[in-house]
């Protein structure tokens, strides 16, 4: 016969009780996987980086390019590039991208109107280097033919 709620009986033994919570090895698991999925997945993540930040260096080329005009508008006189040295003076006159070049595969003129004759350039950065042509009469900028 049950004497109390709050008087057990002398012969029950107190009950273990399991504390609540993760062990430490299913810690240390679940740590070892989530290490593992950022190691299959980290050089994944570099390599589109790198292809978003050459997209955006590309891009910053073209528009340079595309300001010739209105650089020579602005100074009131004609923009000539020759071959020889070209590389320099393109480089004097556009904020071109660290690492990238922009070098004439013949003579570049834009007239002091702004208007542009064609030309092809050898535009180089990111260990690519491509030919692209600048079309009249605005320094559109397109793949070489």
């Amino acid at each position: 016969m049950p004497t109390s709620a709050s008087c057990p009986r002398s012969d029950a033994r107190p009950a273990i009780r399991r504390a609540a919570g993760f062990t430490l090895l299913e810690l240390l698991i679940v740590l070892a996987l989530i290490a593992m999925a950022a190691a299959v997945v980290a050089p994944r993540l570099q390599r589109t980086y790198e292809a978003i930040a050459g997209s955006g260096e590309r891009a910053e080329v073209v528009r340079q390019l595309q300001r010739l005009p209105l650089l020579a508008r602005d100074a009131g006189a004609a923009i000539e590039v020759p071959v020889q040295g070209g590389a320099a003076r393109l480089a004097e006159l556009l904020a071109l991208p660290e690492g990238w070049s922009v070098s004439p595969l013949q003579p570049l003129r834009v007239e002091a109107s702004g208007v542009c004759h064609a030309a092809r350039l050898r535009v180089s950065g990111r260990g690519v280097a491509e030919v692209w042509a600048l079309s009249p009469p605005d320094c559109g900028v397109g793949d070489a033919p």
